[in-house]
């Protein structure tokens, strides 16, 4: 996944609906004149590029409201969701391989959803 391929959020309903339209999602949280923010947000999207995730870039300068709501005080933030619910927060010296692996665990968490998911709308073959 390349950088250009984050979304990148410009106001609050642009946020919502990102966030009503994922299932599995990353919140990217960062400043324009943090350098660190700059330096850590390729690695993430290096990281990313082999899964199914959609990730979005928002600036905490000019999306406040997003970040408070988030509670997001400090940059870089590193947000993870699964439906709905955060699983994951990494802040400010950003662990990814702990982020590595909760993509993992989601994956097969979806693995066997869609396992089931096909045991269930299988024909029954009695």
């Amino acid at each position: 996944m390349s950088i250009e391929s984050a979304v990148l959020i410009q106001t609050k309903e642009h946020f919502e609906r990102f966030i009503a339209e994922e299932k599995l999602y990353i919140l990217y949280f960062s400043s324009e004149d943090c350098n660190v923010c700059q330096a850590v947000f390729p690695k993430l999207m290096n990281l990313v590029e082999d899964y199914p995730v959609k990730v979005a870039k928002i600036s905490i300068g000019e999306q406040m409201e997003i970040a408070g709501q988030s509670l997001v005080f400090t940059v870089p933030t590193v947000l993870m969701v699964y439906e709905g619910r955060e699983i994951l927060r990494e802040s400010r010296f950003i662990d990814f391989q702990k982020v590595e692996r909760t993509l993992n665990l989601y994956m097969d968490q979806v693995q066997i959803e869609m396992a089931l998911d096909k045991n269930f709308l299988a024909p029954n073959k009695a």
